[in-house]
């Protein structure tokens, strides 16, 4: 299990765990369905131009051919597209009951995946029957995928983006059935979020630049990508974990407890708004994260 499940293990469970200390409180466990999370496809982002590999290389013509391309023609660039929603996104949350004017306050979190088709694209040399006039081209993508690269992260195959966001929030009531069978609460609140990286130009380049027997010159030669590097592309945003991104968000939610009987059902319904970017980096601008949160869920109140 990476850190960065782990870490959302760990918050789950201490929601749940710090309710004993309260006298009039309860905990809550939720499934979520988190339609606030989407990304706009981008199909090139530039890792390195032709000119940036020459600067690495220590050449001024890379492909060492007078009809090679262009100095700012694209070498190396990956594309996000075709963004999905995934059945996981779990949870759970403490309240506290009574509290004078606002009723209630409450801390609650959720744990959710997506994934997307992640890829690297190249320049070279795609045909070189003529050694005097050889053609220079994209290959084959290649797929960034937890399936090509033969790694597990839950159920998902593409390639993974996983997010934690904790809400503090006051509630409320708004109206109710007699003997507060059935309550309805408005509310609203500040959110924090913890997400992997996006695929992007700038993670790439890291991974890169930190394989010390990365063959630059074999990829303008026209070998494959290697395996090695492609797992840990992936690896790495598994394990990542980006600055925090803050928000606020405003709720609505009803909740059905039977009276005496502490188990209660509850669905609440959250309008995120996302005050700075998911993540410092280029591809951080495609991500769009408000919109709606529905969490549906069963209470056991103290």
């Amino acid at each position: 299990m990476n850190r960065f499940t782990k870490a959302a293990f760990a918050l789950l469970f201490t929601v749940c765990a710090v309710s004993s200390s309260y006298a009039i409180a309860g905990i809550g466990l939720h499934w979520g369905f988190d339609l606030s999370m989407e990304m706009k496809d981008n199909k090139e982002d530039v890792v390195y131009t032709v000119e940036d590999i020459g600067r690495i290389l220590g050449s001024a013509n890379p492909f060492n051919h007078p009809r090679g391309p262009n100095a700012g023609d694209p070498f190396l660039f990956i594309s996000r597209e075709n963004w999905k929603n995934s059945p996981i996104n779990f949870g759970g949350k403490f309240f506290i009951d009574f509290v004078p004017v606002i009723d209630a306050i409450e801390l609650s979190c959720n744990f959710g995946l997506w994934q997307y088709d992640g890829k690297i694209n190249y320049l070279t040399v795609v045909d070189n029957s003529d050694p005097l006039n050889p053609v220079f081209g994209y290959g084959e993508p290649v797929l960034l995928g937890l399936d090509n690269v033969d790694l597990s992260y839950f159920s998902l195959g593409g390639t993974p983006y996983a997010k934690l966001n904790l809400d503090l929030s006051v509630r409320h009531k708004l109206f109710a059935l007699p003997a507060d069978i059935i309550k309805f609460t408005g509310g609203v609140g500040a959110s924090v979020h913890f997400a992997t990286p996006l695929l992007s130009s700038g993670l790439i380049s890291n991974v890169i630049e930190s394989t010390r027997d990365f063959d630059m010159e074999g990829l303008i030669n026209g070998d494959p990508f290697d395996d090695k590097t492609q797992k840990a592309i992936v690896q790495k945003i598994i394990d990542g974990l980006a600055e925090p991104a803050f928000g606020a968000h405003v709720l609505l939610g009803m909740q059905f407890k039977l009276p005496v009987i502490p188990v209660g059902f509850y669905v609440d319904g959250k309008f995120m708004i996302p005050i700075t970017d998911f993540e410092d980096s280029k591809a951080g601008k495609d991500l769009n994260g408000m919109g709606l949160l529905i969490n549906a869920g069963i209470s056991l109140s103290f």
